[in-house]
């Protein structure tokens, strides 16, 4: 008895959204319509020049947010140099940081406000900013955590 396979297909096709270098574009991840998108993107790695444009949103440079994020300075310039994307762990990272600053921004109301509060000590961390908490899981849940309790009414 014969049987017949379908060729195998890889599913997270229908979500490719390259940027000009190959890798996911930051842009066309804030605007994703869904979280298989969002996660493909991710795991293909965020061009480094579209890291550069978002990292001027915190007023800094992609390479000084990549830092930041727990990327190596000569991992991110030999990045930018062969034309590559960022790993889909380094990826992971920045797109922590854009969860956190949506969820920052639905508590403070606007963009800015979140930014700020990123940038700055925060009591309830302990005096850490959150922004430099994002290189890591844990860190990534305790701002989490604190702005909940902020939306909450539980912590300053």
């Amino acid at each position: 008895m014969k049987t017949t396979t379908s060729p195998a297909r890889e599913p997270a096709t229908a979500y490719a959204v390259r940027g000009a270098l190959g890798g996911a574009n930051i842009e066309h991840y804030l605007h994703a319509a869904s979280a298989l998108e969002r996660d493909h993107m991710v795991r293909e790695g965020f061009e480094t020049g579209s890291l550069d444009a978002f990292a001027h949103r915190f007023g800094r440079s992609g390479r000084s947010l990549a830092q930041l994020l727990g990327v190596a300075p000569a991992t991110y310039d030999r990045r930018v140099r062969e034309g590559k994307p960022l790993s889909q762990d380094d990826s992971d990272r920045v797109a922590r940081l854009i969860d956190v600053e949506r969820a920052a921004a639905r508590v403070f109301g606007d963009e800015a406000a979140a930014r700020e509060w990123l940038a700055a000590p925060i009591p309830a961390l302990g005096g850490a900013i959150p922004i430099e908490l994002l290189a890591t899981t844990p860190g990534h849940q305790a701002v989490m955590n604190a702005l909940r309790r902020i939306m909450a009414g539980t912590a300053a």
